[in-house]
C-alpha cells in the first residue's frame, strides 16, 4: 500500500499536481510513517541526511529539532528535501512561531511517539524550532 502511494506521489510531481494536493499526501505520509529523511546542503557543499520524527496536523507535516546542522543549513538557504520510504520530494520550510500550533504539534508527538517523548519533552532544557515543510513549488 505505501509503494503504491509514493508512486502516486511520483506521478503527481510529474504531472504538476497542486501545492494542496501534494500537502493533503505528505500529511498522509507523516501519519503513517514513524521515520523520514530531511535532505539539505551543508556550507561545504555536502549532502546532509537527517533522520527525524514527523506528525501530520491539517494536512502538512511537522518536523522540530534543537540547533542542528540541518536547520542551520534551511536557515542559511540551502535546498530541502524530504524522504519518506525511499523516495525524496523537494520541499520548503517555515518556522512556526504561533505558539498555540507549536503546542498542537507537541501533543501530537507525544500521542503518535509515546513514553519516549514525553521523557525526551521532560528532559528538554529548551523548547525545540517547529518547521511545517510544504511541497517546493515546481
Amino acid at each position: 500500500m505505501r509503494a503504491r502511494a509514493l508512486r502516486l506521489l511520483v506521478a503527481m510531481l510529474a504531472a504538476g499536481a497542486t501545492l494542496a494536493a501534494l500537502a493533503a499526501f505528505g500529511g498522509e505520509a507523516a501519519e503513517t510513517e514513524r521515520v523520514v529523511e530531511i535532505l539539505t546542503d551543508d556550507a561545504d557543499g555536502e549532502r546532509r541526511e537527517t533522520k527525524v520524527w514527523c506528525v501530520a496536523l491539517d494536512g502538512a507535516v511537522f518536523v522540530r529539532t534543537n540547533d542542528s546542522r540541518w536547520l542551520a543549513n534551511i536557515r542559511r538557504g540551502s535546498k530541502i528535501a524530504l524522504r519518506v520510504a525511499g523516495e525524496e520530494s523537494a520541499v520548503v520550510a517555515e518556522e512556526v512561531t504561533d505558539e498555540a500550533l507549536r503546542q498542537q504539534v507537541e501533543a501530537l508527538y507525544k500521542l503518535k511517539y509515546g513514553t519516549l517523548q514525553r521523557v525526551m519533552s521532560a528532559l528538554r532544557v529548551r523548547e525545540p524550532s517547529v518547521l511545517r515543510l510544504s511541497p517546493a513549488e515546481p
